[in-house]
């Protein structure tokens, strides 16, 4: 009883210990994340009429006079440029247009991370959005992201171009600018299984508003394209038929403002007519995806249509609009170039430059004030920022131009110095009549003032991120002394020896020294593959025998064919797959064969079990039933998908049904041969269906695969163990595979460390409507399905070779558990390091903040959430399955 009793004591004080040191760790991460992803603040105040310079030209204008009267600004989500611009482009009457001369086409560059909110806060306000708004894109109900004190195009258009401004389409909009619309009617952007009602209800209000004239600038912004990138990719069969209904969108609208233009125009001496634009806010990856920075996912398009646009027609040739993929220009440049045509401040805090191609019909005169006015509002920022910029007189300078032409901008080390010599510079050409030089000279200095001011990585909370990194190495050493005092220590001091294996070390030690390079973050899971393949050849060439030998390099042949499945990373991510062979129409007979397969191998697997493990019992029989029924609806709603249905009545059905596996499995626990051990297995086998709901068809016989070198652990239970072979210092344990396997898997289903490889394709299985909790734990259940399932086989094998003990299996559970954590906590921490030191890198944004994200999720959604919460809940639910009843004998492999 004492013995007992001082157990039981221990394992109390041991999960306080380890809660407090969890959530230190917790606060830390939080902390440091708090301060590395700040949320980017407005500096307040908006662009006034009265803040803009005197002409220094001559005129005594302050505004530049406005080119257009109206705007249309047609946002269509995931616009790839070479959806417009290419051979294969369906969208006919742009092309025309652009062939013409009525329309002039860029390559418009975006910027990480591609995704909808900081899009269009780039394009509105002409800013560079904190990475925090990824984030945020995905919570609807968020309104911190607001632009509704922070200066924009729109607000300009309306409070001093006194414009009706209309909003159909992406309730993204009415986030960003709540009560800025005079009619608005917002629709969904994360419902992804619609991409038919979702543009039908925008294209409604065409004929409705639009061509009643009572309005000044409308912005509609279609998702339909967008959804059908991420259902089934940019050469999905539905991609063309979408090309040619937005294409009719454009020549619908284009029509009515032309003939409203020459209505207005007739009726009112000084009315200017209609500017049009066309664009889109990201791009898309071949796999449908985006978030990252490929150039696939960044290369969006503007067109922009209108009588004055200036545009050079490019012909009739078949090749002439290709040009147009390689004329790039920044999204950010959109606001300042709108905000002028228009007649309206630019906005405060814009970085953008002008288009010059789109100024060049506006006369002489009017066009040199604009680029003073872009000038001097860019210059602003500047001096906001660098304190060596200072104050500059346009008297003076207007006074002594040819002191300030002949300066040599380049001999000033300071940077603001230098901006501020080169926009003195400019102004004194101007100031000169020398147009064609002063032309350049202004963009000279707004492309330097752009580029630097666009590059300049500030508004990091460093304090909260010192705190941070502070409580996450507290939480590491912390964590380090749990291991040394729960029965697995880590290093034995009077011993002097490391009791951590070889393999362990060397395989821990690589993957953190990977975290310091760009590079090795894009391409993880070739470190992941090589360990995978690297602790199988250990294992072959340190076992006892034959046996153990073979099947230690058939799990090798198989995880070959594993990763040959999904090229993901970045340089390779276009590379010839298995899934693009199956996703192929010619091998779609073979898909659904393979996916119909893995479904059968589920049920025979479970029948397998349960001829070993469990005695004849009608709950067993029910089990199988209902699994059965569980993977054909799994399979009938990837077939209704398939076939542009929604699947949602086939999809709820899993739900249901893995419920009640889950809750039958442990049920019927009891009436088996080795309860805890049959548990475990049901488990793995009773969620299968969900994991193959939640995952597309190609990626099912991974789930396979991923059971075929499972099983071959276990495929010799009556060899006997050999001590010698066990202890081996170069030999790596089965927990050390299983691990590496669970975080090769991640990448083998397609994954990657860029928010491009998050597929929301399955994340609204049996979702009517958007739910920010059940949409995020759908995800979190596809993008993370295989080391899911490695986890539940990972219990299973626990339960397996606990041995007869019930202390025993608690003792190594604790070592897991802490070793794991000692393990996250290791890689929060040199994250959290190098994030820190790299926060001036080039790619901080389109690498770390990313892979830090991904850390986030992997730390608090795998292995404490379900890992740790969930996992210790299981076992408990379990542990009484193994009162009075012994385990499967241990087998050691």
């Amino acid at each position: 009883m004492g013995a007992e009793h001082a157990r039981i004591h221990g394992g109390r004080r041991f999960a306080w210990a380890l809660a407090l040191l969890l959530a230190v760790e917790l606060l830390g991460m939080g902390l440091f994340a708090r301060g590395f992803f700040p949320y980017k603040k407005s500096a307040g105040g908006f662009a006034m009429p009265a803040d803009q310079p005197e002409d220094i030209g001559g005129s005594n204008r302050t505004q530049p006079e406005a080119q257009y009267d109206r705007l249309v600004l047609m946002v269509i989500d995931a616009l790839r440029n070479d959806f417009i611009f290419g051979n294969e482009s369906q969208m006919t009457y742009t092309q025309q247009l652009l062939r013409i001369g009525q329309a002039r086409g860029f390559t418009a560059r975006a910027q990480a991370p591609t995704v909808t909110m900081p899009r269009l806060k780039a394009l509105m306000t002409g800013t560079v959005p904190g990475f925090l708004d990824a984030v945020l894109n995905i919570a609807e109900g968020d309104t911190s992201s607001s632009l509704q004190h922070q200066d924009s195009l729109l607000w300009q258009l309306r409070e001093h171009g006194g414009k009706r401004i209309n909003m159909f389409g992406d309730d993204t909009w009415l986030r960003l600018f709540p009560g800025l619309f005079a009619n608005a009617d917002g629709t969904s952007s994360f419902f992804v299984a619609d991409t038919v009602e979702v543009d039908n209800n925008v294209t409604r209000h065409v004929q409705a508003e639009i061509a009643q004239g009572e309005w000044d600038v409308t912005v509609l912004h279609y998702l339909g394209l967008d959804h059908i990138g991420h259902l089934a990719g940019p050469r999905s069969a539905l991609m063309g038929p979408k090309q040619r209904e937005m294409d009719g969108v454009v020549k619908d609208i284009h029509e009515i403002v032309m003939a409203q233009d020459r209505d207005r125009m007739a009726a009112k001496d000084g009315a200017r007519p209609t500017l049009m634009v066309v664009l889109g806010d990201h791009a898309m990856n071949e796999l449908g995806n985006h978030g990252g920075n490929s150039q696939l996912e960044t290369s969006t398009a503007f067109v922009f249509i209108g009588n004055n646009v200036n545009a050079q027609p490019l012909g009739d040739n078949s090749n002439a609009l290709t040009s147009l993929l390689t004329d790039e220009v920044a999204q950010s440049n959109l606001a300042p170039t709108l905000a002028l045509l228009l007649g309206v401040p630019i906005p405060k805090e814009s970085l953008g430059v002008p288009l010059p191609q789109l100024l060049q019909s506006v006369p002489l005169p009017q066009r040199m004030h604009m680029l003073q006015t872009a000038a001097a509002q860019i210059y602003a920022v500047v001096r906001a920022n660098e304190p060596a910029a200072l104050p500059v007189s346009i008297a003076e300078v207007r006074d002594h131009p040819h002191a300030y032409v002949a300066a040599d901008c380049h001999d000033q080390l300071l940077i603001g110095a230098r901006l501020q010599c080169l926009y003195m510079a400019a102004l004194a050409q101007h100031s000169l009549a020398t147009n064609d030089d002063a032309e350049r000279a202004y963009y000279a200095f707004m492309n330097a003032a752009s580029t630097h001011l666009s590059q300049a990585l500030d508004g990091y909370g460093l304090e909260l991120m010192g705190a941070g990194i502070a409580l996450l190495t507290v939480a590491t050493l912390g964590l380090l002394w749990l291991c040394q005092q729960n029965g697995a220590p880590v290093v034995h001091i009077k011993a002097r020896q490391l009791a951590v294996s070889v393999p362990a070390v060397v395989m821990w030690a690589s993957q953190l020294l990977a975290e310091q390079s760009t590079s090795l973050v894009e391409e993880e899971h070739q470190l992941w593959y090589f360990w995978v393949q690297t602790l199988l050849a250990l294992r072959a060439a340190t076992s006892a025998g034959a046996s153990g030998m073979l099947r230690s390099l058939m799990q090798m042949a198989v995880f070959r064919l594993i990763r040959a499945w999904n090229q993901t990373g970045q340089k390779w991510a276009g590379e010839p797959d298995i899934r693009g062979m199956l996703n192929a129409p010619s091998a779609t007979p073979l898909l659904w064969t393979l996916a119909i397969a893995v479904a059968l191998l589920v049920n025979f697997s479970c029948w397998a079990l349960h001829r070993h493990f469990r005695r004849p019992s009608g709950w067993s029989r029910a089990f199988r039933v209902l699994l059965a029924a569980a993977c054909t609806c799994a399979l009938a709603y990837h077939m209704q998908r398939a076939q542009t249905q929604s699947g949602i009545g086939a999809a709820r059905g899993v739900y249901v049904l893995t419920a009640l596996l889950v809750v039958a499995g442990c049920a019927v626990g009891s009436g088996a041969k080795t309860p805890a051990s049959a548990v475990a297995l049901d488990v793995l086998v009773g969620f299968m269906p969900l994991l193959l709901l939640l995952t597309r068809p190609h990626n099912h016989t991974l789930f396979a695969l991923f059971a075929a070198i499972f099983a071959l652990f276990f495929s010799n239970p009556s060899q006997p163990s050999n001590k010698s072979s066990i202890g081996h210092p170069l030999r790596p344990s089965r927990a050390l595979v299983l691990q590496a396997l669970a975080h090769a898997s991640f990448f083998a289903l397609g994954n990657s460390n860029s928010l491009a490889s998050v597929d929301l394709s399955n994340a609204y299985a049996g979702v009517s409507q958007y739910s920010e909790a059940m949409v995020g734990i759908l995800v979190f259940i596809s993008t993370w399905a295989g080391p899911l399932w490695w986890a539940m086989a990972g219990a299973a094998a626990l339960m397996l070779n606990a041995g007869p003990s019930r202390s025993n299996l608690l003792l190594r559970v604790r070592a897991l558990v802490v070793g794991a954590h000692l393990w996250q906590a290791l890689m929060l921490l040199s994250l959290s390091c190098v994030a820190t030191a790299m926060r001036s890198h080039l790619f901080v944004w389109s690498v770390f903040s990313p892979r830090y994200l991904y850390q986030i999720a992997w730390f608090a959604g795998f292995y404490l959430a379900c890992g740790t919460i969930i996992g210790f809940i299981w076992l408990a639910a379990i542990m009484r399955f193994q009162l009075h009843s012994s385990f499967t004998p241990a087998m050691h492999v």
